[in-house]
Parts: structure tokens; sequence; C-alpha cells
């Protein structure tokens, strides 16, 4: 009897711990938590007050005015608006801004969005136009950044161990770093769904090192392990990554006889560095620019967006007075990947194509 009731406790704790986890990495689904998010999104942290404060404080920044509607759907379509899905359908702010990044930058920054958007300002025009709302200063960037288009968005599927080639854009030491230190490394090529875009050249990704041997006796020389954990997507998301067994073969198969092989992962890059990596008087080092391959861990739905010739970026159009209420893009603009398909990558150029 108490070994049966061992079991049923170390199952519901199980249960407890896998349903926290993924509580944590799920979206926000109540009003306090969303409204959370997108003052985090846009200031770099939750703002104090009263909750009809903040939403004031926010609307005020986002739309240039306060909205009459209901609470909870005022915080609905502030976290619409920024980083979920627009009622009319189109990118949202989150995209829009990483789109407007990833046209005039080697990297996508990853600040809060209200700086984001001045540092962007001050490039471009070398002033800023605090005067106006964010949501008119990001569509005047998109048109300054499109000028022969405009951005819609374009739901997609990126599949389930999809290649995604990235970049360390510093160095690490197995001499100077530590267990637990962040990786600071990059989507080094744009990766496309079809014709739609969903991870940027210059994409933010979260790592950190996993383990550090140091090196040891009868010859034996020091390994660091990594742990890639996701990458960001262009609508903002976060995509779960891994070095699975087809990310190392396409590392080896891309870096040939200069590939070298560290912690398990096979690196290549940059010029002059033979292998990406090397040893130093027993001590390993992964240099800034090297590359690497990661794989996709699951099917992951992006909200992606496609450049269209010929048409004009609204200002103001998107600014909500009430509820919002025109139409979502027809669902045939998706380009779904079928979670069973064969996965091909191809890639062209400084960009990746995944497709059936």
């Amino acid at each position: 009897m108490k070994k049966s009731l061992s079991l049923i406790l170390t199952l519901v704790l199980c249960l407890t711990f896998v349903a926290v986890c993924f509580a944590d990495e799920a979206s926000p689904t109540t009003a306090p938590e969303k409204l959370e998010k997108v003052e985090k999104y846009l200031y770099g942290t939750e703002q104090p007050g009263a909750m009809i404060a903040r939403i004031d404080n926010l609307e005020t920044d986002v739309y240039g005015h306060r909205t009459s509607d209901a609470i909870l759907t005022r915080i609905d379509n502030l976290y619409d608006n920024m980083e979920g899905v627009p009622s009319d359908g189109s990118p949202s702010f989150a995209a829009k801004l990483n789109a407007v990044e990833w046209q005039f930058a080697d990297r996508l920054s990853s600040g809060p969005a209200k700086t984001r958007v001045e540092d962007a300002e001050m490039t471009l025009n070398g002033k800023t136009s605090m005067e106006k709302s964010l949501i008119t200063r990001v569509d005047n960037l998109v048109a300054e950044a499109f000028p022969t288009g405009s951005l819609v968005a374009a739901p997609a599927v990126l599949p389930k161990d999809s290649l995604i080639k990235v970049k360390f854009m510093q160095t690490l030491s197995s001499k100077d770093n530590s267990k637990g230190d962040v990786i600071d490394f990059i989507v080094a090529d744009n990766v496309y769904v079809g014709e739609t875009l969903v991870l940027p050249k210059g994409s933010k990704g979260y790592g950190t090192i996993k383990k550090i041997v140091q090196a040891r006796s009868f010859g034996r020389d020091a390994r660091i392990d990594l742990n890639f954990s996701n990458v960001v997507a262009v609508d903002g998301s976060l995509v779960p990554v891994y070095v699975g067994e087809l990310a190392k073969q396409q590392a080896k198969t891309v870096a040939g006889a200069a590939g070298a092989s560290i912690g398990g992962m096979i690196l290549f890059g940059p010029i002059g560095v033979i292998g990406g990596a090397f040893v130093s008087g027993q001590s390993v080092v992964i240099p800034a620019g090297t590359y690497t391959y990661v794989q996709v861990a699951n099917d992951c739905n992006i909200n992606g967006i496609i450049q269209t010739p010929g048409m004009t970026t609204p200002t103001d159009a998107k600014i909500p007075v009430a509820a919002t209420t025109t139409t979502k893009l027809a669902t045939d603009t998706t380009t779904p990947v079928a979670a069973d398909s064969v996965i091909a990558t191809t890639t062209v150029g400084p960009e990746t194509v995944v497709n059936n």
C-alpha cells in the first residue's frame, strides 16, 4: 500500500512539474499576464501602479490616445497589436519592428521595443518622432524600409527538424567561461516557409553553456558542451531548437574536412580558423564568427511576413478608436507544411527555404 501510494505521489509530482514547464513556455492567457508581457516588451520591465492607469499609459504610447472599450478588450487589443495577431490580419508591431531591423542591421536587437524604435529612427532619419504614437512610428519605419511595397501577414508552420544555420557572436573558451554562461548566437541565414519569412537573418538565439570539462591528465583536452534552447521568430515567438543528428550531419556535410567536433557539434568558419574551433594549450576555444547547425524541436506556428510590391503602408489604419472590426486575411495566404511530410531544406545564397 505504501509503495503504491509512493508511486502515485511520484507520478503526481512529475505531472505537476511537466505542467509547470508547459505553463512557463505557453503564451499568456489572463489579462494581467498579457498586460505584463506588453509592458516588458515595450519598456523592458513591468510598470507600477493600478491596472487602469497602466492601460491608459500604454494606449497613449501605442495609439496616441485612450480607447473607451471594456478593460479586458483594451488589454486584448494591446497584446494582439503588439505581439499577437491583430484583428485585421496585418503583421504585429513586433513583426514590423523585426522586419525593419532585418532590412538595415546584421542582427536584430533585443532591448525594449520603445528604445528599438527610437534607435531605428535615429539611424534612418537622425531624429526621433516622440510626438507620434508608436504604431504610427513603426508603420512609418516600415514605409521607409520597404518603399516599393508593404508587409503582409502570412501564417505558416515551420516543421519539426527544419535545419537552421546559426552563428556565434562572441568567443567561448573552456578557460574563461563557466557552466551557465549565456551563449550569444544569431540565425545566420533567412529561413522561409515557401514565400513566407519566418526566421530573419540576425534573429537572436538563446542558450547556455551546459558543461565545461577542463583539460585532464594523459593528454585529454578540455570540452565545452552547449545547450541551444530557442531562436526568435519574426513575430517575436520562440522557436525551440537543439543539436540533433540531422543538424550534426548537415554541419558535417557543409564543413567537410575543415569541420571540428566540439562537445557533439560540428563547427566551421570563420575564415582563417580551420574547423571554427581549436585547442590552445589544451583549452578549447570557439571563436566569434563560427557557424554550426541546429534543428527545430517541434512544429511551430509562426505569423510570418511576405513583402508585396506596389502597395503603400498605412500609418494610422490600425489604431483602434473602438474595437477593431476589420477583416482578417483569408486563410489561403497560409503556407503550411504537413507535419508528416519529408522535409527538404535548400540553401540559396543567404537564405534557407523549407519545402514539402
